[in-house]
Formats: C-alpha cells, structure tokens, sequence
C-alpha cells in the first residue's frame, strides 16, 4: 500500500489455495494493524491480460516515480500488442 503496509490474504479462506502471483482478487478487509493488513478474497481470483492490465496501471499510480515509469512503459507496450503495431 502507499503508506508502507503489506496487504495478506487470510490463509483460513477457502479462496487462499487458488490465489497465485499476478492474480486480481475483490476482498474485504478483516483485520487492521499498523504495518499490515489481513483481508478475505470474496470472489474467486481473476487472472490473464485484464489482471496483468489492472495491476500496472495500480503500480503506475504509486508515489515511487520508478515503478511508475516502468508500469506505464508496460502498459504501453501490451496496448501496442494488442493492437498489433
């Protein structure tokens, strides 16, 4: 998150075993603490492009002006994939 806290994904939900790096899950936060949080995946994981999509366009909002420069450089060059250029 951009105040420093790590999210985690509550390993009791049924949800957990199918979550995966590169995933977008909706989830509900359960439990807050000063460097972290703990939330419970609410619908099955999403993956593909549009995770891939959702994902770089999150980090491209970040306050670390690198990761977003990098977000934005792949979101550039999947649209130009896409498009077939």
């Amino acid at each position: 998150m951009k105040d420093g806290r790590v999210i985690l994904f509550n390993r009791e939900n049924v949800l957990f075993n199918e979550l995966e790096p590169g995933m977008t899950v909706q989830a509900k936060v359960s439990f807050i603490a000063q460097n972290y949080i703990i939330v419970d995946p609410v619908s099955p994981p999403e993956r593909g492009i549009g995770a891939i999509k959702l994902g770089l366009q999150m980090v491209s909002e970040t306050e670390n002006w690198e990761s977003a420069v990098m977000a934005n450089a792949l979101l550039y060059l999947i649209e130009l994939l896409e498009e077939g250029v």
